[in-house]
């Protein structure tokens, strides 16, 4: 049975350890575990490699089943003789110190990563404000005039009673309807409401078309109201078109050509939209 009273070296003292441990057969690992310590430690102690700390040894000793306390007492003698170097087991010191340079390089590298990754995101960030500035800069320029011709009569109908009906030469929109979406269109051609105003003349029914007015609407037959139905939609095709180059531009990574002297105002309400 492992003794640890009649070591009088530090090799005697390592071979009790290394019996004591053979004596469990358990595997260095096992006991390892149980002792809360790495296999590494306790082949190295075992070994002779390393020598113990008194912490160490206690655990190391509990786990093989044993009292610490005659082993401590041996081990006391051993340690106190041991040269100021070996206490400090230099070795083990200088690859602590070598570990935590690591650590400290790897941790140095980590910050330099997040700080070009925080810098190039504030430029992303940037080079996305300017595009959609630049992007709404070029839809204003382009942005259609809602120039309309009003509708004219071709004839008239039937004026029978009780509500005679009058004829356009061609289709047109009313004027109510045209001067609502107009003004929608005013509310949304900002840099802000263009995302809105592409989904609403994707979805919504806009404007109907007819060919006859009632003739209590015309009391004076040379002033007609309603808008002719080609130029509107003619606007409408044109607008459409700006909305979703003006899309197409805020995504697009390539820097914008048009040239103008900068962004206009974000909150810039949209030039040239009259009735």
């Amino acid at each position: 049975m492992a003794d640890p009273g009649r070591a009088r070296t530090q090799e005697e003292f390592t071979q009790a350890l290394r019996q004591l441990v053979s004596e469990t057969g358990k595997s260095p690992e096992d006991i390892a575990k149980k002792a809360g310590l790495s296999g590494n430690t306790v082949r190295g102690i075992t070994a002779g490699k390393n020598w113990p700390q008194q912490r160490t040894l206690e655990q190391l000793v509990r786990a093989c089943g044993q009292d610490p306390r005659p082993w401590v007492n041996a081990w006391s003698p051993l340690n106190d003789a041991r040269p100021r170097a070996e206490r400090g087991n230099a070795k083990n010191v200088q690859e602590q110190i070598d570990a935590l340079g690591a650590e400290v390089d790897r941790l140095h590298g980590q910050v330099r990563s997040l700080q070009e990754s925080l810098e190039q995101g504030e430029m992303g960030d940037r080079r996305r404000e300017r595009r959609i500035a630049d992007a709404y800069f070029d839809f204003l320029a382009t942005m259609p005039t809602p120039e309309f011709r009003r509708a004219e009569l071709e004839k008239v109908g039937e004026m029978r009673a009780p509500s005679p009906l009058l004829n356009y030469s061609e289709p047109a929109y009313g004027v109510t309807e045209v001067s609502f979406f107009l003004d929608k269109v005013k509310e949304l051609a900002t840099a802000d409401g263009l995302p809105q105003l592409a989904l609403y003349l994707a979805t919504s029914p806009l404007l109907r078309a007819f060919i006859t007015v009632p003739a209590y609407e015309m009391k004076d037959h040379d002033r007609v109201f309603d808008y002719v139905k080609s130029d509107v939609d003619t606007y409408l095709a044109k607008l459409r078109a700006c909305v979703h180059q003006y899309l197409r531009d805020c995504t697009d990574d390539q820097p914008s050509t048009q040239t103008g002297g900068g962004a206009v105002p974000r909150t810039s309400p949209a030039a040239g939209l009259r009735e």
